[in-house]
């Protein structure tokens, strides 16, 4: 895989879409990963499976019922594939929040600054690899209020998580 410059923005590189999705993909197919988060957690769990300032990789793991929160990636693009069980992504688009559900083996990608809250609906723990170019340095949280997104904060990489 080779990392393409981002137009305009010199010395950041970044991987394109579709080689995230597919590195989620080839990192989906470890099948030592369950053993790396702690599925019987009452709280989502991860677990960073590597990272580079271009690259960055993480497991999660997710009880029953278990969500993100409104968020998004700063800068970072990303994609993400369900690995065990059902993900329901919800994302917000022109004042409107839209519904994607994630079976094992499914994924997606998606921009920089794509606002979405993620969940799991299902009955049963779920697992995902999660990917982002570059390397991920913090999340915009949000509030629904009202109908409109409002941000509450911005998370910084290595300060809580």
């Amino acid at each position: 895989m080779t990392a393409i410059t981002t137009a305009g923005t010199p010395g950041i590189n970044r991987f394109t879409r579709s080689q995230l999705l597919r590195t989620a993909a080839l990192f989906a197919t470890d099948p030592d990963l369950e053993r790396l988060v702690d599925l019987d957690s009452r709280e989502r769990t991860w677990h960073r499976l590597d990272a580079t300032d271009h690259l960055e990789i993480w497991l999660i793991g997710w009880p029953v019922g278990t969500s993100t929160g409104w968020h998004d990636h700063l800068e970072s693009e990303g994609a993400f594939l369900t690995v065990k069980g059902t993900l329901a992504e919800h994302s917000w688009s022109q004042r409107t929040v839209h519904e994607r559900l994630l079976t094992a083996g499914e994924g997606r990608t998606f921009g920089s600054h794509h606002v979405h809250d993620v969940h799991n609906l299902g009955d049963s723990p779920a697992l995902s690899v999660h990917v982002y170019s570059p390397a991920l340095r913090g999340m915009t949280r949000y509030a629904l209020l009202d109908g409109a997104l409002h941000a509450t904060g911005v998370e910084k990489a290595g300060e809580q998580w």
